[in-house]
């Protein structure tokens, strides 16, 4: 749980490709015909085309806008496709989409192509533009994706970027006069949009590829493939949106020879903004319906053909798991299986685990309409029957709402009830209070023992925690070096975390730059700082800026962080 920034406007997604595809599929030609409904609307470019001597070819650029096309219009956003259009052909389309979008309340602008940065703007590649200019033909020959933006965007719409583009160091064009010994600035990888009021997605992050294809003969790229997956779930704001398509394009392309492949989204944002709303869900959903077993096994002694409990809908997610990972994508994971309507339904039923998961996503909106009231009701009936993760999270709940003494009294007894089952995010969390004196006095030893029983079950923050007592840091750095060694960029982060702590910053440069492209607000922190003193990394105040304003923008960071990389960038 926890506040989270809002969004204020939604532009689209920049895709451009390294790598040409073995199997491309076959554009289906229908979508993005119709004419504009609605106030929901999206303009998709994609360039493939190119002639393999100039430009190389980027065939899975349009079978993505056609697969990405098919999505958005199930989701209700009316989309317009533009196929490898010249400089005259996008500029006519983006008159045409300009006025027939001047009464949306929402715009999507999808690019797939070739792109770059030059004089601190952005620019998309058209098919007939050269690979090398002088700097007065820049804007005759490109794009400008900053004046796209301006162009067919109406005053007041939402306004999203995701950008899937190679943003490798070597250069996409040459500006033949730019005199780059003296210090003026050629053409570099895509780098941050300026749009005002909105956010960004980013498929890769700098100096890195976006791959055409996970696995290999994939027709289409593999963040298309995690945009329009995550896009079957219902209800996800943006914000959580984007941290499960992140999370799915990082396994995708863990192991692969260019990957992992890390988006990351920045921006700024007032209201929730949900690409697919939640759903209406009454109260009491299924009332009727027979209370589901919390464990599905059979009692001890059991004789066979004896009468069974029915079968647990949810027994898919584990205590365990509930115990370790973090709740949007645990969430997320459980809503691609399970739709919100059953999910409540079940906790109306008296399903523990079912209300837990009800209460967490109704406090945050996710894949449903954010209902402070019954949220506090779900978990309030989970930690009635004894659930540790419903006691764990109303105690949070409590806690992060402005807590009479009477109900930190309360959580103080749900966590140690929690605790007390074995429930290591529990434990976790009543040893960081117990640290900072939320409860009473500092106790740092029983904080301490409880940081070691959660890290034994494998809990990344707790192992983190044990680093900083001198007996357990070694074994404690061994552990999250394993996390990260398998490919879970949390233990990244709490190794770059750790040795920040350590003032050995320098020796988790690689692994806070791995956590920093994979969202983490702390690493983003920490690798600003690091770039702005040279500790680890050559300094370098441009990359300093670039990772201070990317670790802004999260409403997740620390206020110690946000002092550490106050005046950076700004």
């Amino acid at each position: 749980m926890g506040g989270r920034k809002r969004l204020a406007a939604l532009i689209g997604a920049l895709l451009a490709f390294c790598i040409a595809p073995q199997a491309p599929a076959q554009p289906s030609g229908a979508c993005g015909t119709a004419p504009l409904a609605g106030d929901r609307v999206a303009l998709l470019i994609g360039n493939s085309a190119y002639n393999d001597w100039e430009w190389p070819s980027l065939r899975n650029a349009v079978n993505d806008i056609d697969y990405v096309c098919d999505a958005f219009a199930r989701a209700g956003i009316a989309p317009r496709i533009v196929r490898n259009a010249d400089m005259a052909s996008l500029d006519a389309a983006l008159t045409r989409f300009a006025a027939d979008a001047a009464g949306a309340r929402s715009v999507i602008i999808y690019y797939a192509g070739h792109g770059f940065e030059y004089g601190g703007r952005n620019w998309l590649v058209p098919m007939d533009a050269p690979p090398a200019t002088r700097r007065a033909d820049v804007e005759k020959r490109y794009l400008s994706i900053e004046a796209a933006v301006k162009r067919v965007v109406p005053a007041g719409a939402f306004t999203l970027v995701f950008v899937d583009a190679c943003r490798t160091a070597a250069p996409v064009v040459r500006i033949a006069d730019a005199d780059v010994a003296k210090g003026e600035a050629g053409s570099a990888p895509l780098g941050l949009l300026d749009i005002g009021q909105g956010a960004v997605f980013y498929s890769t992050a700098k100096g890195r590829p976006a791959l055409d294809f996970a696995p290999a003969g994939s027709p289409v790229s593999p963040f298309a493939a995690a945009i329009v997956k995550e896009l079957g779930i219902p209800g996800l704001e943006i914000g959580d949106y984007f941290k499960v398509v992140a999370r799915e394009v990082y396994k995708r392309t863990y192991g692969m020879e260019l990957g992992p492949q890390q988006p990351f989204h920045y921006g700024s944002w007032f209201d929730d903004y949900y690409l697919v709303a939640p759903p209406d869900l009454p109260q009491a959903v299924a009332a009727s319906l027979p209370e589901p077993s919390a464990s599905p096994a059979p009692p001890a002694g059991a004789t066979r053909g004896a009468a069974r409990p029915p079968a647990d809908p949810l027994a898919d997610i584990s205590l365990d798991r509930l115990a370790i990972e973090d709740e949007p994508v645990l969430v997320a994971d459980a809503l691609s299986r399970h739709p919100a309507s059953e999910i409540v339904a079940l906790a109306d039923g008296g399903h523990p685990l079912a209300q837990q998961l009800a209460g967490y996503m109704f406090s945050l909106g996710v894949g449903v309409k954010k209902d402070m009231p019954r949220a506090r009701a779900y978990l309030e009936k989970s930690a009635g029957q004894g659930f540790p993760a419903g006691q764990q999270e109303l105690a949070y709940l409590l806690l992060e709402n402005d807590p009479t003494p009477d109900e930190v009294k309360r959580a103080y007894d749900l966590y140690v009830a929690a605790s007390d089952a074995g429930f290591s995010k529990a434990k976790t969390h009543l040893a960081y209070r117990l640290a900072v004196g939320t409860f009473g006095p500092a106790d740092f030893p029983r904080s301490q023992a409880l940081y070691a029983e959660a890290a034994a079950k494998g809990h990344p923050a707790a192992i983190f925690a044990l680093t900083v007592f001198p007996d357990t840091r070694a074994a404690s750095l061994a552990r999250l070096r394993a996390i990260a060694d398998a490919g879970n960029p949390e233990g990244n982060h709490w190794l770059c975390e750790a040795h920040f702590a350590d003032r050995s910053v320098a020796a988790a440069i690689e692994d806070c730059g791995v956590a920093a492209r994979a969202g983490f607000a702390g690493s983003r922190a920490i690798l600003a700082d690091a770039y702005a003193k040279g500790a680890g990394v050559a300094a370098d105040p441009k990359e300093a800026a670039h990772w201070a304003r990317l670790a802004r923008d999260l409403p997740e960071l620390r206020k110690d962080q946000r002092a550490l990389i106050a005046g950076i960038g700004e």
